[in-house]
């Protein structure tokens, strides 16, 4: 080779190495995305977006037009950087053919609709990169929404191509809580209004069907009245309260004017959306009881919830969030296994349902958390895989409640069948027992019958031989007491011890005669039924009836008698005959048992208090001692210290028949002092006793 041409080769390479250091100075010259003419849909940017990443916050577009270096092509049009707070900037050029005449309108769409900080910067490339020259486009979440985009929910920025012009666009996104996910597509405005409208349709059909589906758990509640439906209804809630906030349109009715409130929502929902997700698989397999340690790590889940949305609050949701990645994944993993471990038990319809439902939760749930969090690099597209996935999931599991709910009406149904045929044969056998019971009340009755009236008989009896006895007495009785009273005439009136004979044996006649009387009037009332012949009468004339009797019946008696004079006249409405024999019967108990110890005195006290008249007996008697008195009522019941006296013990129960006949009430007591008391007391106002028949036998 000659020196010349070796000369001409080291400048060549020489300029060479100078063009490509000024280039790589440069940087690497920006790809131009050419817009078809007759663009009709969408334009790919696949392989034309550079990014760069930028942890200062304070970094501009100035800053970064100087620094072109930074910026390198990504393979398709969206990043994905999980939870950070680097600031993510992409650029690309577009430019129309050489050809075109005319400007064209394109849409650019930004998504997702939840990022917190978006710019958008659009300028015209010239020979000199100035910030200057670009126009600023504000749409981040935390900003109020801006004039270009009023019309919609989305981040969306109208771009117009002027012919032989390249036009830049950078975009700088940032979020503080959330996961940073950038997509940038290019649309014409045709196309993308028909991409709006059926994206707005099956956006409103999954609302729609959410709302059936929170609906059908309440009506489910209405007739089962389960907590599990409360709980399906809140996550339920939950799933739609989230996307209603990523969709943007929380942003676009409440949050207009930007600020955290979009976060709050979204952010929040999603964690409370985990609390009730745990409840809600944690009630439908009946984790509680059938897997008591797998529904401990549910219940931990339900706190992580919990706990997710006082991070929210607190600012520190980006930390707290990387537990949920985790717990989510254990979860529905968990649930997947035990829905499987059923289906292999039983093949049901419920079972299958259930398996179905928890496999594209499962599935739904890693595909967007994937997406979310950064683990693969996968399209935006990819984080709404759990919105398709939570709707058939919960559509697949509220068929499973719907078949449950079958079930046990099924069951129900026939429990009642079995219950139906129990009841059945219960009766039966009750009808069997009814007639073999009323066989034996029957016979029972017919022996009663007989009993009753051959008691009936032979108190018939007792008061006919009482009759006889006092009408076979009476007569020679009479004819005694004429003669005495015929010898006492023809007495010497100076003849005292004889005259003091003739009155003792008068005496001992008509005490005769008493006895015979009362004993025969106490057969009457003693009868199985008594019909009391009652009339208006005066207290004074049953007391003292009453006292005539007892003091020819009571020889030897000290009877003290007090009437209070206010209730001498007082009429009452009673049997007089059964009345005396009362009282007779309770002076003649009282002077019996005061003798032993060496008593005579006998009072009857007759007052009145309120609208009764109460006749009150007392003795110094033996007294009760520690019976219960209403055992010394009943008919031959007679007090423990009272074994000794004569006595059949059937007075206080005659006593207590006629009182009750007439209204009234009868109390015995012992008095602190020695002796009995007993009361009668009759009410004054007695209309009611009209002399029908009153039973007063047991």
């Amino acid at each position: 080779m000659s020196i010349f041409k070796r000369f001409s080769f080291v400048v060549i390479a020489l300029l060479f190495s100078a063009a490509v250091i000024r280039a790589e100075e440069r940087g690497p010259k920006m790809l131009v995305r050419e817009v078809p003419l007759g663009l009709s849909g969408s334009l790919p940017l696949d392989g034309f977006i550079e990014v760069a990443l930028v942890k200062d916050e304070a970094v501009t577009l100035q800053d970064m037009l100087a620094k072109q270096p930074l910026f390198s092509p990504i393979a398709g049009h969206d990043i994905n950087l999980g939870f950070v707070r680097t600031s993510a900037w992409m650029r690309f050029a577009l430019a129309l053919p050489p050809q075109a005449s005319q400007p064209r309108k394109l849409v650019l769409s930004i998504m997702p609709n939840f990022t917190d900080e978006l710019e958008a910067y659009v300028g015209v490339q010239t020979g000199a990169a100035n910030a200057a020259n670009f126009d600023r486009y504000e749409m981040g979440d935390h900003s109020p929404r801006s004039q270009a985009n009023l019309d919609t929910s989305a981040n969306i920025l109208p771009l117009e191509l002027l012919p032989g012009q390249t036009t830049l666009v950078y975009l700088r996104a940032r979020n503080q809580d959330a996961s940073l996910n950038v997509s940038a597509e290019l649309l014409s405005p045709d196309f993308y209004q028909h991409r709006s409208i059926t994206q707005n349709i099956l956006r409103g059909m999954w609302f729609g069907g959410m709302g059936v589906l929170l609906v059908i758990q309440l009506f489910f509640f209405y007739f089962d009245r389960h907590r599990l439906y409360l709980v399906i209804a809140a996550d339920i809630l939950a799933v739609s309260s989230t996307y209603f906030g990523s969709l943007g349109l929380a942003r676009l009715l409440f949050f207009n004017e930007g600020g955290f409130g979009n976060d709050y929502l979204t952010s929040t929902s999603s964690w409370f959306g985990l609390t009730a997700g745990a409840l809600s698989i944690a009630a439908v397999l009946e984790l509680r009881r059938r897997y008591p340690r797998v529904n401990l790590f549910f219940r931990f889940a339900a706190l992580v919830g919990i706990v997710g949305v006082i991070c929210v609050f607190s600012g520190v949701n980006r930390y707290f969030v990387l537990v949920a990645g985790p717990v989510i994944l254990v979860l529905t993993t968990s649930a997947m296994i035990v829905a499987l471990l059923d289906f292999i038990r039983s093949r049901d319809a419920q079972n299958s349902l259930n398996l179905a439902a928890f496999v594209l939760l499962w599935a739904g749930l890693i595909a967007t958390n994937s997406q979310r969090y950064g683990v693969f690099s996968l399209p935006t597209w990819v984080a709404g895989s759990y919105a398709a996935a939570s709707i058939m999931h919960l559509t697949l599991l509220t068929g499973s409640l719907a078949v449950r709910l079958r079930n046990a009406e099924a069951s129900a149904r026939k429990a009642d069948h079995r219950a139906l045929e129990a009841a059945n044969a219960a009766e039966l056998q009750a009808n069997l027992l009814v007639l073999e019971r009323t066989r034996e009340l029957e016979e029972a009755k017919r022996v009663a019958e007989n009993a009753l009236r051959a008691e009936l008989h032979a108190q018939e009896q007792q008061v006919q031989f009482m009759e006889v006895i006092s009408h076979q007495y009476r007569t020679p009785l009479g004819v005694i007491r004429t003669n005495l009273q015929s010898i006492g005439l023809t007495l010497p009136k100076n003849d005292k011890s004889n005259r003091e004979r003739l009155d003792r044996a008068h005496n001992g006649i008509a005490r005769l005669v008493e006895v015979l009387e009362v004993n025969l009037t106490r057969s009457k009332l003693q009868g199985a039924s008594y019909r009391p012949s009652f009339s208006d009468i005066t207290i004074s004339d049953v007391v003292s009836g009453a006292i005539t009797s007892a003091r020819d019946l009571l020889h030897g008696a000290n009877l003290n008698v007090a009437v209070v004079k206010e209730v001498e006249q007082t009429r009452i409405r009673a049997d007089s005959e059964m009345l005396r024999l009362a009282i007779v019967n309770l002076l003649e108990n009282a002077f019996k048992f005061s003798i032993p110890i060496g008593s005579t005195s006998v009072w009857l006290d007759v007052f009145r208090e309120m609208d009764e008249v109460h006749l009150r007996i007392r003795d110094q008697g033996i007294g009760i001692k520690g019976e219960q008195v209403e055992n010394l009522i009943e008919n031959t019941v007679r007090g423990a210290n009272a074994s000794h006296i004569e006595g059949t013990g059937v007075g206080l129960s005659l006593v207590k028949r006629a009182t009750d006949a007439h209204g009234g009430r009868f109390v015995l007591s012992g008095r602190a002092e020695g002796g009995t008391e007993a009361i009668i007391a009759l009410p004054i106002r007695s209309e009611h006793f009209n002399g029908e028949r009153v039973e007063i036998g047991d």
